[in-house]
């Protein structure tokens, strides 16, 4: 079995390497406020990938492209990415643009265009523009090192147009910080850039809620950088395996979305929660370790999904030692469609356009069916059929 690699701290890096040879090296410059050990996480990730992973610590601006020089210089094998996060996205912007033949790749999470809300007003309202993931805020919270109040400094200037390297753009739609239609419109005038938004993401992208994918997305592209790895979608079905695959367009919103019928894993975790909660306030509450145990739920998905759920009305809690969770209702008065509203916002999402009107009949019954499907009615997920 191969052991999960363990960083390399110093005083101002930190390095995660691969387990085995290395298939490339990733940079990361961090934003406002951070510091190398908040992306240990992503560092872990990565190597596990098989990546190197450096993290410098502060720089001085005139002795930061020596310093990412050295960083690659250090770990010279296979592809050289630069990623930066926030203030970071910036100055890797900058460094890639005054250096394209330093980097391979560049990548950009979170990048500040344009003035959006800096002043959180305290540090609960700080976690709440930077990340929705539990673990993070957590680790962020108790964290001596951190910078609070740092997302209303001054930015440096950054290049006019995106170097011509293959670029990457990480960017949350429900980003305050950095608003995301800037980000959109630069996507669009670089053919070298791909944009990819994570629907309800924040602005620490790397580190909120979804950040396993948002990774995913990360080595899907380094991958392609360094081994020439493409996955596209077929939708002709050529048989013919030597057929040509046309180039992959960006995707206009989830491609969930594009199918007339998905349930996705968060709603499907949501009627499990709910399936395991007791609505008689007599009952004990039950505890979000005790619902992830017994119905096979991540703990840090499901306690998102709490609170959207008790955010909607179809949950009550009680804090404290002998706490957990109750349906705020009996399950007779809560319909399927409360669920998907409370998760997804809405119940049927069909594109309009030509030859959609089945489509459009589609949503509107199974709308229709799940208005009337109450949960004392509705099968337990986990049971047999």
């Amino acid at each position: 079995m191969t052991a999960v690699p363990a960083p390399t701290t110093g005083p101002a890096a930190t390095v995660h390497t691969p387990p085995a040879a290395s298939r490339g090296t990733v940079v990361v410059l961090a934003g406002r406020g951070e510091h190398a050990r908040v992306y240990d996480r992503l560092g872990r990730r990565l190597a596990v990938d098989g990546y190197t992973v450096v993290v410098p610590g502060t720089m001085e601006p005139d002795r930061e492209p020596d310093g990412i020089r050295a960083a690659f210089t250090a770990h010279p094998d296979g592809a050289r990415v630069l990623l930066g996060a926030d203030r970071g996205a910036v100055r890797a912007w900058a460094h890639a643009a005054a250096r394209p033949d330093g980097v391979d790749a560049l990548v950009l999470a979170g990048l500040p265009l344009a003035a959006g809300q800096g002043d959180p007003g305290d540090r609960e309202g700080e976690l709440d523009l930077r990340t929705q993931c539990p673990v993070h805020r957590a680790l962020l919270a108790d964290d001596p090192a951190f910078g609070w109040g740092a997302l209303d400094q001054a930015l440096p200037a950054r290049p006019a147009a995106l170097p011509d390297v293959p670029t990457l753009l990480l960017h949350g739609a429900a980003d305050r910080v950095a608003p995301l239609a800037p980000v959109r419109e630069l996507a669009r005038a670089a053919p070298q850039a791909a944009l990819a938004v994570v629907e309800g993401g924040v602005h620490d992208v790397l580190n909120d809620r979804f950040h396993r994918s948002v990774a995913a997305r990360l080595v899907l592209f380094v991958e392609e950088i360094g081994k020439g790895a493409r996955i596209v979608d077929d939708p002709n079905g050529a048989a013919d395996p030597a057929a040509a695959v046309p180039q992959a367009q960006p995707a206009r919103g989830r491609s969930r979305r594009a199918a007339p019928l998905h349930v996705s894993a968060r709603l499907d975790y949501a009627l499990r929660t709910v399936a395991a909660l007791p609505a008689d306030a007599r009952a004990e509450p039950v505890r979000c370790e005790s619902v992830a145990r017994t119905r096979g739920i991540p703990l840090n998905s499901l306690v998102n999904i709490m609170v959207d759920l008790r955010r909607a009305g179809l949950v009550r809690s009680r804090r404290g030692c002998e706490g957990g969770y109750w349906l705020a209702r009996p399950a007779a008065e809560i319909t399927v469609a409360d669920v998907v509203r409370a998760v997804e916002s809405e119940v049927a999402a069909v594109p309009d356009g030509p030859g959609t009107e089945v489509w459009h009949d589609l949503g509107r019954a199974v709308t229709d069916f799940l208005e009337h499907r109450v949960l004392d009615h509705a099968p337990d997920p986990l049971e047999d059929p």
